[in-house]
């Protein structure tokens, strides 16, 4: 190869390198440039995203503190004796909500896995309501719900007995007769749970209230001596001599502290003194014969089975707000707008119950009746924190998503 020719050669491979290297040079650093744009902007919306739910999860705390209860329309003392005021107890919402938060159970707990409405076999609702849980505030919600939703209201049924369990033939009859109400129906009365599925009836959806056991005490202790109940009894039973004025006039303290037969609570007794209904497990477990023993732990874990999987709801007067709002969205067909109208006809509501004597009782008195409620108390708390489950899930839900 000539030198001119070796030259001409070298000249062009080094225009040949040339040419490629820059064509390679601009390609790569707009590549490394359009990456490194795209990472920033990836960051940066990450972490504007979790901002966000950051400032919603503590949007859901501060609702949740102690000082913001009176915005959620509690009352801010949700236990009694000496645990009162310790905001981080269990059985109050924001101790419940700590307690998911610090067990990882928090995650868990969503509107949809405790809605048993899904469940339900028929469009009707049965609100087996225990005594003395202000269960009769309902009646008026009811008829306002029914003229705002069209649904029907049904306050007697074919059963009309005082004892605390019906007969097999007597839960048949009462089955049977709630399975053929139209849909839309809601049907309330005295009555332990009824098991529809076992005697071959559709599943109906089951709501019920408690209350503090102890109040419901109290409250049934003056209500069998108020003038009212007096003048009942003149009615239904002219002539018959009555019971004398000093009993009318006994105090709660009174009747507990000289132990009255009357004010006695002996654990696992089946006969009682008096009817009094103490036992407010009793509507949940059942008609059962184990159901009968007062504060009976094995009577009292049948009624929490019941409620965890037969109950929709199982509210609290005791928390009005909480409970209607979860009445709304567990069963809405029944309780839309509910809140609104108890606060739009919550005057006449609460007049039902203004002649209600309810006396001053000494703590003493409530630790020794206390003790004799332990079972009670356990299956009113499990109650009670279903109930604040169920809400949570409904504020994780609205405020998270």
């Amino acid at each position: 190869m000539s030198l001119n020719a070796e030259r001409s050669y070298k000249m062009k491979l080094r225009d040949v390198e040339n040419a490629f290297k820059y064509r390679r040079i601009p390609y790569p650093k707009r590549s490394v440039e359009l990456i490194a744009l795209l990472a920033i902007s990836c960051t940066f919306f990450l972490f504007m995203h979790t901002n966000k739910l950051n400032s919603r999860l503590k949007e859901m705390e501060v609702k949740l503190q102690p000082s913001e209860f009176s915005a959620l329309g509690l009352t801010g003392n949700h236990i009694s004796g000496h645990d009162a005021g310790k905001h981080d107890d269990i059985n109050t919402l924001h101790g419940t909500y700590q307690y998911l938060k610090s067990t990882g159970q928090l995650g868990r707990v969503t509107a949809l896995h405790l809605n048993n409405t899904r469940f339900a076999g028929t469009e009707i609702v049965i609100f087996n309501r225990p005594t003395r849980v202000e269960s009769e505030q309902m009646v008026p919600l009811f008829r306002q719900l029914a003229a705002m939703n069209d649904i029907n209201v049904v306050l007697n049924g074919p059963v009309r007995t005082m004892n605390r369990t019906r007969t097999e033939e007597e839960q048949i009859i009462e089955s049977a007769w709630a399975n053929e109400l139209e849909r839309g129906s809601i049907y309330m009365a005295h009555s332990n749970w009824l098991d529809f599925a076992s005697f071959g009836f559709k599943k109906p959806i089951y709501i019920s209230l408690v209350k503090d056991p102890i109040e419901r005490m109290i409250t049934d202790f003056y209500r069998r001596r108020s003038w009212e109940k007096r003048a009942i009894h003149r009615r239904m039973y002219p002539g018959r001599q009555e019971r004398p004025d000093e009993w009318y006039q006994q105090s709660f303290n009174e009747c507990v502290r000289s132990r009255s037969p009357e004010c006695l609570f002996v654990q696992y007794a089946v006969a009682d003194y008096i009817q009094d209904f103490k036992r407010q497990s009793l509507y949940f477990c059942g008609n059962e014969a184990d159901c009968l023993p007062f504060n009976s732990h094995h009577a009292t874990q049948l009624a929490k089975q019941r409620v965890e999987k037969e109950y929709s709801v199982v509210g609290t007067w005791e928390e009005r707000n909480i409970t209607l709002t979860v009445l709304e969205k567990y069963v809405p067909r029944f309780f839309n707008h509910a809140r609104f109208l108890y606060k739009l006809h919550s005057k006449s509501i609460r007049n039902r119950n203004r002649n209600n004597r309810k006396p001053h009782v000494d703590a003493d008195v409530r630790e020794m009746v206390r003790r004799n409620f332990t079972n009670e108390y356990e299956f009113y708390y499990f109650c009670k924190q279903r109930l604040y489950k169920q809400y949570l899930a409904l504020q994780l839900e609205n405020n998270l998503h």
